[in-house]
């Protein structure tokens, strides 16, 4: 039971920065076209600086970018739960 649960703790923590990626990705390309492929590459978008910035220049709160964060916080809390070390 435990190598199912670290098993879906790690797919919901790799799953929800692989999604957080794709939407900083498609946000810097959507802002800055060819330069902001180029720069979402080379930064990370951090953790509070990127949805203040996407809510000030699209004007919505980034409410799916939290709820895929909250996601990967509890892929890793199923990860350490399950987890064998002690």
């Amino acid at each position: 039971m435990r190598a199912i649960g670290l098993a879906v703790g790690y797919l919901m923590w790799i799953g929800a920065g692989i999604v957080t990626f794709v939407f900083w990705f498609a946000a810097m390309s959507k802002w800055l076209g060819l330069l902001g492929k180029i720069l979402a590459i080379i930064f990370s978008p951090g953790v509070v600086i990127f949805p203040v910035v996407f809510w000030i220049v699209e004007g919505v709160f980034p409410s799916f970018y939290f709820i895929v964060w909250g996601v990967g916080i509890v892929g890793i809390i199923i990860a350490g739960i399950s987890s064998n070390s002690e």
